[in-house]
């Protein structure tokens, strides 16, 4: 029985999950049953790099190596005839190292770019469910785009849509009632405010805005959104996220002045601000998750002291203990967080222990501890005395992270004065490889 001689669902199903544009070429080569079936495939990812770009600039070398951009129109008139669902993948090749203030003036692998857009988009339109752009950071950087625009007027049924690397204007953005997951990464978005955001992207369950530059007093207010990860790249003024279904929400700044969460059904918290004058949040009656990294850790706790729902706690310090204000981080965890049942402390914060931890009695319902150890205080002694503060008799699970650069000897000493002192205590040993 022949790979031709299964059934053309199967068929489709495998092609689909090759997905790279130059395996699935490949393909057609093989027999004609599965040239005529890859142009159903449901998923198809095309990728370019520096080298296949600067070989088809060559002069004389067109046949050999076509221009990727004539590529990409080609396959996108192939698959015109097909009616099927299409997730679509474009990227180029991102560079090792980038200088500060460096561009390149060519377009071979500017895919952002409206003409080239205006060629192939329209074709497929009707098919694209979900599409993603990797532009070439070089290239685009200097140039804004009409991506945007160009994409909401063509792809009315588009539930998916990422764009990196890029310089988006939101000029004549039209909106997109389809569209439940956005994911914008590294881009510089002419919509200081979000307010085209907000207002051309109404059904979106889930958004992501990763190094997203330009923004000056942005305010989130996206009714049905219930996922949100957020990286302020720039310094804002404020921020504000009005989410009434929110359920988890990762937000990471710098120094904004003013921080207002409406997220009355949050679920999981992630908040990473190095520093803020004022931050605002309205009541969270379901928080469960929370994990704080801030140079004001007992400022942030304070915030979220009447969220007696808290189970999981992670706290860690923003900058090094050298620099730390002990004040402004001191957190009294029975005060505060009375009713977690799993604590983990990052590596800043487990350094400055116990000057920022403040615990009176016992916290009768913690069952989990979770520690992340330093290469300069791997010592059995220090570690023993630290975790005599937190370690009591409800306490069953203590997990030690210890950095993989620490030496073995280190590790060792460490661990048997660990298990030799809190003998009732169920320990794991976990290696963490440093980035």
């Amino acid at each position: 029985m022949g790979l031709e001689d299964f059934p053309s669902p199967i068929l489709v199903d495998i092609l689909s999950r090759v997905g790279d544009s130059t395996d699935l070429a490949r393909c057609r080569l093989t027999c004609r049953t599965l040239r005529s079936l890859s142009y159903e495939a449901r998923s198809i990812r095309l990728f370019c790099s520096r080298e296949r770009a600067l070989r088809s600039s060559v002069p004389g070398t067109v046949d050999l190596h076509p221009a990727f951009k004539s590529v990409v129109c080609n396959l996108a008139s192939l698959l015109s005839s097909v009616h099927s669902p299409l997730s679509l993948s474009l990227a180029a090749e991102r560079p090792d190292c980038v200088p500060a203030g460096e561009i390149d003036d060519g377009d071979e692998l500017y895919f952002t770019d409206s003409p080239f857009l205006s060629r192939w988009i329209p074709l497929i339109s009707a098919r694209l469910q979900s599409l993603s752009i990797h532009d070439y950071w070089l290239q685009s950087c200097w140039r804004p785009s009409r991506a945007l625009p160009l994409i909401s007027i063509f792809c009315s049924e588009l539930l998916n849509l990422e764009i990196r690397n890029a310089w988006l204007s939101v000029k004549e953005l039209m909106p997109m009632q389809t569209l439940t997951s956005l994911n914008l990464n590294y881009i510089r978005l002419d919509d200081e405010n979000l307010e085209k955001v907000n207002e051309c992207f109404p059904s979106l369950r889930v958004l992501n805005l990763i190094d997203v530059g330009g923004l000056k007093e942005p305010k989130i207010q996206l009714l049905q959104l219930r996922t949100f990860t957020w990286t302020v790249s720039n310094f804002v003024v404020s921020l504000t996220v009005d989410a009434p279904k929110l359920v988890e929400l990762k937000l990471t700044c710098v120094e904004p002045k003013a921080v207002h969460l409406q997220t009355p059904l949050l679920l999981n918290l992630d908040i990473t601000i190095k520093k803020v004058k004022v931050i605002k949040v309205d009541k969270l009656h379901n928080l469960r998750v929370l994990r704080v990294e801030s140079s004001q850790l007992g400022n942030l706790s304070q915030v979220f002291a009447e969220s007696r729902t808290i189970k999981r706690l992670e706290m860690e310090l923003y900058e090094p203990a050298c620099v730390i204000n002990t004040e402004q981080c001191s957190v009294s965890l029975s005060d505060t967080f009375p009713d977690i049942e799993e604590l983990t402390i990052g590596e800043k914060a487990w350094f400055l222990l116990p000057q920022i931890v403040r615990i009176k009695g016992e916290l009768v319902s913690l069952k989990k501890l979770v520690v992340h150890e330093s290469t300069t205080e791997l010592d059995g002694a220090i570690i023993s005395s630290k975790l005599s503060i937190l370690v009591h008799s409800h306490v069953c699970q203590v997990v030690m992270v210890i950095p993989a650069t620490a030496p073995i000897e280190g590790r060792v000493c460490a661990i048997s004065k660990c298990i030799n002192d809190f003998p009732n205590i169920r320990w794991e040993f976990v290696t963490k490889e440093i980035k």
